[in-house]
């Protein structure tokens, strides 16, 4: 065998479904230019001036590393729950359940952003490793 044994990384999401996965590029095999935000300007602490503008230039660096995805939106954005005050949490919880949960599109800079939190971060800590090695 000639090349780079693993030219892609699969990351699977047990906590969240049993068929939660994101296939994506290795990022240690990728150029820099490739996992490069775009710039977004910044204060004399280097913080973003706007931290949107930075999370977006982050989705599209995701968007590119992502090649295929099987993942869902968690809550209808059309359905608004309507929760009685009183409601008792423990009652109320055992009657919403998951539901019907549709699958998120094409792998998109909007998508991305529409990702649970447990898999930006899963995602990140892939690019990470490759910024900071350990």
């Amino acid at each position: 065998m000639s090349g780079y044994t693993n030219p892609y990384v699969l990351l699977q999401f047990p906590d969240l479904g049993d068929d939660v996965s994101v296939l994506m590029k290795n990022p240690q095999l990728l150029p820099p230019s490739e996992i490069q935000p775009e710039d977004v300007p910044t204060d004399d602490n280097g913080q973003p001036l706007d931290p949107a503008a930075a999370n977006e230039a982050m989705y599209k660096v995701m968007a590119r590393l992502v090649l295929a995805w099987k993942v869902y939106e968690a809550f209808s954005p059309d359905s608004a729950l309507v929760i009685d005050p009183e409601a008792d949490p423990a009652e109320l919880f055992a009657t919403l359940g998951a539901g019907e949960q549709t699958r998120l599109g094409n792998v998109t800079p909007e998508n991305v952003a529409r990702l649970p939190l447990a898999i930006i971060n899963r995602i990140g800590e892939e690019i990470g490793r490759v910024a900071d090695p350990q």
